[in-house]
């Protein structure tokens, strides 16, 4: 029904309300709109993963109705043609609704459906949007699933999909090191421990260290991603595949993994073991968070490091020379700061807080379902856009065109205790004991006995 000149009324079951007329959207979505403002926050939109992962199960779900003859043909393929549409020609203004709001991600679903059914009727049936007739939203967008399992299903799509872009910076990072290693290999450098001099090690043998602490990070969050392709599709509310047909359940994975084959997506999904355990909590998702969240810290580590080992050019250690991109102070001449290691420490950070929010959902599902997903993969699609974006940036604008100071590492390698190491090595502990003794703190001293030592 119009309401004014720029507005349509729609009912639902809690009363009527204006909708902008050209709104491809709902009363539902408009409701949430309204209750949850967005203060400059992200909307369903801002998460095209998500929103796309969802498109997709929407399809498989019409698809499968259509051939199990729980809805006519023409009405089926015109919420097909509709998704296919939304997944070539984005519709950003469509799905308003605030990331985070009440009701376990109904505002998603609903904002969704509502979407689906107006250009499904608008454009197979020559109906005004709002009308919903003679598809419904609840009744055929809706069909055989509900919030929960598409939702959830959607997710794990999503966080399977963005997880491949940061595998992929993540191995990069790791060939880099791998590469500079091989290229540095005939240099030394002093290793520190509890940031005091200890013994010389190769550069290769630091940055083989951090190498291979990445991939066994990645390794870790690598099987955590390929745990989500189990899914709760047809569990419906709390795990109940009875609430939904028998045919829809045996046929809904089928069509989703082909669905997603064609549009060159990771697919090989298959139903989880329980679902009633997929409704209480989002364990596949969670573990996928506190993996990132150690790579995340790993990561942070390891460019404090190159800050350190940066650090200077008179007054610090000087091991290496990070690429200059940028003037380091307003009021300094010259000053060059670490910055794109500063911004994979802030990226890091950040990804922590996602990984502790995430976690928190845990401890607040009650009995038979958890409504927090929203929470767990807004944070989730967060943590890995901003750890992809930190790496990538370290990677081209950083650690590709490092450059060690030869001298200054060949003065630190030999410098007093390495050199003392390499004297107990040659000639024992209770000569060099001595020789330290003897020498003072006089590290030519220290290297001459070195010297004289040496095989010949």
């Amino acid at each position: 029904m119009v309401s004014g000149r720029n507005t349509r009324v729609e009912r639902d079951s809690i009363g009527m309300l204006d909708v902008s007329l050209d709104a491809v959207f709902g009363i539902q979505t408009e409701r949430a709109v309204r209750l949850y403002p967005l203060e400059g926050q992200k909307r369903f939109a801002d998460y095209p993963a998500l929103l796309n992962a969802m498109l997709m199960v929407k399809k498989a779900a019409a698809r499968v109705n259509i051939d199990t003859s729980a809805i006519e043909p023409a009405m089926g393929e015109a919420l097909i043609d509709a998704a296919s549409d939304l997944l070539t020609t984005p519709r950003p203004e469509a799905f308003p609704v605030h990331a985070f709001h009440g009701g376990g991600g109904i505002s998603f679903n609903m904002n969704l459906n509502e979407v689906l059914a107006n250009l499904a009727n608008k454009a197979g049936f020559g109906a005004e949007y709002g009308s919903y007739a003679p598809i419904h939203p609840n009744d055929h967008a809706n069909l055989n699933h509900s919030t929960a399992d598409c939702l959830s299903t959607g997710c794990h799509i999503a966080a399977r999909v963005a997880f491949a872009g940061l595998a992929a910076e993540i191995e990069g990072l790791a060939a880099d090191l791998d590469r500079l290693g091989a290229d540095w290999a005939p240099l030394r450098k002093l290793a520190r421990t509890c940031l005091q001099d200890a013994v010389d090690i190769g550069f290769a043998d630091y940055l083989g260290g951090v190498s291979a602490s990445l991939r066994f990070n990645l390794e870790r969050a690598t099987r955590d991603a390929d745990a989500l392709r189990e899914v709760s599709i047809g569990g419906n509310i709390i795990g109940r595949s009875e609430d939904c047909e028998p045919a829809f359940f045996a046929a809904i994975l089928p069509a989703l993994n082909a669905a997603l084959e064609a549009a060159g997506l990771p697919a090989g999904l298959a139903h989880t073991d329980n679902l009633f355990a997929a409704s209480q909590a989002h364990d596949r998702l969670l573990a996928l968070g506190a993996s990132l969240d150690q790579l995340a810290r790993t990561l942070i580590r390891f460019a404090k490091d190159l800050r350190l080992m940066g650090s200077g050019p008179h007054g610090g250690l000087g091991e290496i020379r990070l690429p200059a991109m940028q003037p380091g102070s307003s009021a300094i001449p010259g000053k060059v700061n670490p910055t794109i290691p500063e911004f994979m420490v802030q990226c890091g950070m950040i990804a922590v807080g996602h990984a502790a929010a995430m976690a928190m959902t845990q401890d607040h599902g009650e009995m038979d379902y958890n409504p927090w997903e929203a929470v767990v993969i807004v944070s989730l699609l967060e943590m890995i856009g901003v750890l992809e974006s930190g790496v990538a940036t370290l990677r081209r604008n950083c650690v590709q065109g490092l450059q060690p100071d030869a001298a200054r590492n060949q003065d630190l390698s030999t410098s007093l205790l390495p050199s003392l190491i390499r004297l107990k090595q040659l000639k024992g502990y209770s000569y060099s004991a001595q020789v330290a003794k003897d020498a003072a703190g006089d590290v030519d001293f220290v290297r001459r006995k070195v010297a004289e030592a040496e095989p010949r």
